[in-house]
């Protein structure tokens, strides 16, 4: 299994970054992460291009400011 296939927890992927699970979980709604899958169970399922995202996102956010990198973090997993 490749680095990109490795599932990760939401709290796995909040610790890899820094955030608290609440955090990931808010910018996942707000767009910032592409859609994670889902257990079975409904619990969501992160991968490494989502840790790539969330630390894109903080790069972006102190030169662009948290609304255009939110709108920029949509466009790139919305194509």
């Amino acid at each position: 299994m490749s680095n990109r296939e490795r599932r990760l927890r939401t709290v796995d992927l909040a610790r890899a970054v820094g955030l608290s699970t609440q955090q990931v979980r808010n910018y996942e709604d707000a767009g910032v992460l592409p859609p994670a899958g889902r257990t079975d169970a409904g619990y969501r399922v992160f991968d490494e291009r989502h840790r790539d995202a969330l630390l894109t996102y903080r790069a972006l956010r102190p030169g662009y400011g948290a609304v255009t990198a939110t709108r920029v973090m949509r466009a790139v997993h919305t194509g």
